[in-house]
């Protein structure tokens, strides 16, 4: 019993790692843009498919860092060429207009690969176990995506609190009419910001490929479990994506071991319960829209 119940552990603290990569994605989008983006989920999809079309010609790694800038640039041109012209309308607008294209871009996976499920496999060397004590644990799903993901949050960190870019942006949220008059281009900001969070979610659509079976229902699965997470967490809070991913990663994983059927409610019944206690999550600031 305690075999397994660490087997679940681990295996929900990776299934939150990814969560904490596509909802820190959209966290940082919403909370310094205020936008709602719905496409964040096709953006998750497009880097898994991505990265499974790459990797056969450059490479495993190659192919899930190149996915990751792939998307993230096409985020920039995505918020550049379209969503920039709903700016300064409610927020309803960019909201329908994000899930329009999010219907959008799922329909045009259909077109390139069909419907069916991929099966992305990993490189030889990545397919291994790593012993610890008497317990076994896939190599690539429970070490190096933790890895990974701990580092890339350590760097968006620093790159939000300790630079003069997080310094401008952070500052742009709040009066981007005050900097703008210092002349910072703020436009440019927002774009930077968009491509940020679209890179995070592509990323995480890369390293997630392996581990899921890769196909189109992947956007509208993931934007509604992360939309979840940052609800938990609290929109626009770094800690808020990091407790939340991790709290339903783990939370999920136990349940799935005393009842499977229950899983798929697990994240929504958490949701619930911490938006009747605490409306704003857990570190969501009170207000945010208002």
């Amino acid at each position: 019993m305690l075999q397994q119940l660490s087997d679940q552990l681990l295996n929900g603290i990776t299934m939150g790692m990814l969560y904490i990569l596509v909802a820190l994605g959209l966290n940082i989008i919403l909370g310094l843009m205020g936008i709602i983006n719905f496409a964040h989920g096709a953006f998750f999809m497009y880097g898994a498919y991505t990265a499974f079309w790459l990797a056969p010609i450059i490479g495993f790694w190659p192919a899930v860092v190149a996915a990751g800038l792939l998307v993230g640039l096409g985020g920039m041109l995505f918020e550049a060429s379209l969503l920039r012209r709903l700016y300064g309308r409610r927020a309803e607008y960019t909201l329908l207009f994000t899930l329009a294209a999010a219907m959008v871009l799922e329909q045009i996976v259909r077109l390139i690969w069909g419907d069916d499920a991929i099966q992305f496999e990993l490189p030889v060397y990545l397919r291994g176990s790593v012993a610890i004590g008497s317990s076994s644990f896939p190599l690539y799903k429970d070490v190096v995506i933790v890895a990974i993901t701990v580092v890339v949050l350590a760097l968006v960190w620093a790159l939000i609190n300790k630079t003069d870019i997080g310094t401008i942006i952070r500052a742009g949220t709040r009066d981007s009419e005050m900097v703008s008059l210092l002349g910072i281009n703020m436009p440019l900001m927002s774009t930077l910001v968009f491509g940020l969070g679209s890179f995070l979610a592509g990323l995480a659509g890369a390293l997630a490929a392996p581990v899921f079976a890769i196909r189109p229902q992947l956007a509208s699965a993931w934007i509604i479990l992360t939309f979840v997470i940052v609800a938990v967490g609290g929109i626009g809070s770094f800690w808020g994506a990091v407790v939340g991913g991790l709290l339903i990663g783990v939370l999920s994983s136990m349940v799935e071991l005393v009842w499977p059927p229950a899983v798929e409610m697990t994240a929504f019944v958490l949701m619930a319960v911490v938006l009747l206690v605490r409306p704003r999550g857990f570190f969501g600031v009170e207000g945010f829209f208002e």
